[in-house]
């Protein structure tokens, strides 16, 4: 199995096709991170058995060494000073001006990966997180289930009240006791608004920070092998 750098309705993206075709893993960087940054799960995450897509976010970051990407911009000093005091920011009332636009996109990503495998579980850390949550909470895309590391509850005011024609939708959701970027808070806060709009899954706190520990490598690769039936 190879990768290989495609564009897909737009979007920058790595790929790695497997031998069947039904399963799609769409998994969406953090931010400041790009493409490369989740790229290696796939060879812990079932590697023969699903087809694999890493976006690029469409902002780019002067990172010094390297060129980051953001799916939308941040308040950097807001972020450092609270960090800095030892704050939780609540960001259910922010509303970033790109949201919409990267979500168009990464809507048109999906539509464009489901007319080849029947079944796509989309997922993301942090801001690829939040991300993913907000497309899957629009309760229109062909989604089997839903991964959300270290995200949070953001611009909730565009969040639907309810779905009624929305399955329920399983999730994985984890996040660390000690993360000094996106507090645990947030992370109930969103569990909690999926739950309202009956997505089935639960949030697994961690001992750690903002990161993606060996114990949640573990329960994913569980939880992907429990949605898709793989043997």
């Amino acid at each position: 199995m190879k990768s290989s750098l495609v564009t897909i309705s737009g979007m920058e993206c790595l790929q790695v096709l497997g031998e069947q075709k039904d399963v799609a893993v769409i998994m969406l960087h953090g931010y400041g991170a790009n493409m490369h940054d989740l790229f290696p799960l796939w060879e812990l995450w079932h590697r023969e058995g699903f087809n694999w897509y890493f976006p690029n976010g469409p902002h780019a970051l002067n990172m010094g060494f390297y060129e980051g990407r953001a799916w939308f911009n941040i308040d950097v000093e807001a972020l450092e000073r609270a960090i800095r005091e030892g704050r939780t920011r609540d960001l259910r009332e922010s509303v970033p001006l790109e949201l919409d636009k990267t979500l168009e996109g990464l809507e048109a990503l999906i539509f464009e990966v489901a007319k080849v495998h029947k079944k796509i579980i989309l997922g993301g850390f942090s801001q690829g997180a939040m991300c993913s949550s907000h497309l899957a909470m629009r309760g229109t895309l062909p989604l089997t289930g839903l991964v959300l590391l270290s995200g949070a509850l953001v611009a909730q005011e565009k969040c639907p009240e309810s779905l009624s024609s929305q399955k329920a939708l399983p999730f994985y959701q984890s996040h660390g006791t000690r993360d000094p970027i996106l507090s645990l808070e947030g992370a109930r806060d969103l569990e909690k608004k999926l739950h309202t709009l009956h997505f089935k899954g639960a949030l697994h706190p961690f001992t750690g920070g903002h990161e993606i520990p060996p114990s949640v490598i573990g329960e994913v690769k569980d939880f992907l092998k429990e949605i898709t039936f793989l043997k």
